[in-house]
Order: C-alpha cells, then sequence, then structure tokens
C-alpha cells in the first residue's frame, strides 16, 4: 500500500516544449488518478491548468485545459517521429513515443486568446522532454 502511495505523491517533472515556440511549454508536475497535472507557459508566465488523461478501454489519450472563465478537453495524439503510437498496435512502445499534438487545443482557446505565440504553439507539435517516459513518467 505503501508503494502505491509513493508512486502516487511522487513529485514528477515532465517538460513539453512547443517545436514551433520553444518559450511556450506545458510542465507536468503532479500525478493524479487518472491524469498528470501541470501549467501550461509563456515564459513563466502561466497561462492557465493542463491535465493529460492516459488512454482507457473506451477513451483515447486525451488533454484538457482550464483557467478561470473557461475549461476545454480535446484528444492527444502521441507519435514517435512520424509515426502515430497507439495502445493497440506493436510496433511503437509507449516509452519510445517523443511528441505529442493536443488535437483542438488551439481552436479552443482561440475563443478567449488572441496571442498569436500561444495559438501557433498549440496548433503544432510539442517535444516530450527527459523527464518523461514517453507517455508515461519516468520512474526516479
Amino acid at each position: 500500500m505503501y508503494f502505491l502511495l509513493a508512486e502516487i505523491i511522487k513529485p514528477i517533472n515532465c517538460v513539453l516544449v512547443s517545436e514551433d515556440v520553444p518559450s511556450i511549454s506545458i510542465i507536468l508536475s503532479e500525478r493524479r488518478s487518472n491524469a498528470l497535472k501541470g501549467i501550461i507557459s509563456k515564459d513563466k508566465n502561466i497561462r492557465g491548468i493542463f491535465y493529460t488523461h492516459k488512454p482507457t478501454q473506451i477513451k483515447p489519450s486525451s488533454w484538457s485545459f482550464e483557467n478561470t472563465n473557461v475549461k476545454f478537453s480535446g484528444e492527444t495524439i502521441l507519435l514517435k517521429g512520424h509515426k502515430i503510437w497507439h495502445p493497440y498496435q506493436t510496433e511503437i512502445k509507449s516509452h519510445e513515443v517523443n511528441k505529442v499534438l493536443f488535437s483542438g487545443l488551439s481552436s479552443q482557446l482561440s475563443k478567449v486568446s488572441d496571442e498569436r505565440e500561444l495559438l501557433k504553439a498549440t496548433s503544432s507539435f510539442f517535444k516530450i522532454g527527459y523527464g518523461c517516459y514517453g507517455g508515461r513518467i519516468n520512474k526516479v
């Protein structure tokens, strides 16, 4: 039981950096029972709370974003290079995933923000950092 509790509350530092606008990043720092919680920021200025949710048997990997005014969600597309990963294929292992696309994030954010760099970054790929293990978090 202690091991399970330690896994849940252990601090993490998974950084996703925009390929198009490197000053925009997503820092996932809290493990939840069904998600990783963090922030999306530009030059250390927080734009909102960000969650990544693992896939289930009935739902694909997903994301959600919230700030004081809004809450959006959508599907997460995980890739190794240019090949899409999903749990039902055997060619790519989950720990090999090295980039991610948050489908619909930019179009949802455009409803509440006209910040050009934020919209450009969220419409493209994010590199998965070394503190992450593909779609999962490295055990420390």
